[in-house]
């Protein structure tokens, strides 16, 4: 599936994500990269809705504010 399918699959499931998340996810390593097709995109499967689905909703860090 491409970028766009992937992107679809996630609101099917109530995962409120953009492209720019999804890169960038991928390219600081907090999910796994997909293999590229023949014309160099992205190929996700089934396992990369389920893990990119698991890394956004991880709970975030609170940041404390100093004073």
């Amino acid at each position: 599936m491409c970028l766009s399918e992937l992107l679809r699959a996630l609101r099917e499931l109530g995962v409120d994500v953009t492209e720019a998340q999804v890169r960038w996810a991928i390219k600081s390593g907090r999910v796994t990269r997909p293999r590229l097709d023949g014309s160099l995109r992205f190929a996700f499967g089934p396992e990369h809705v389920h893990e990119i689905e698991t890394y956004v909703s991880r709970p975030k860090p609170s940041r404390a504010v100093r004073s």
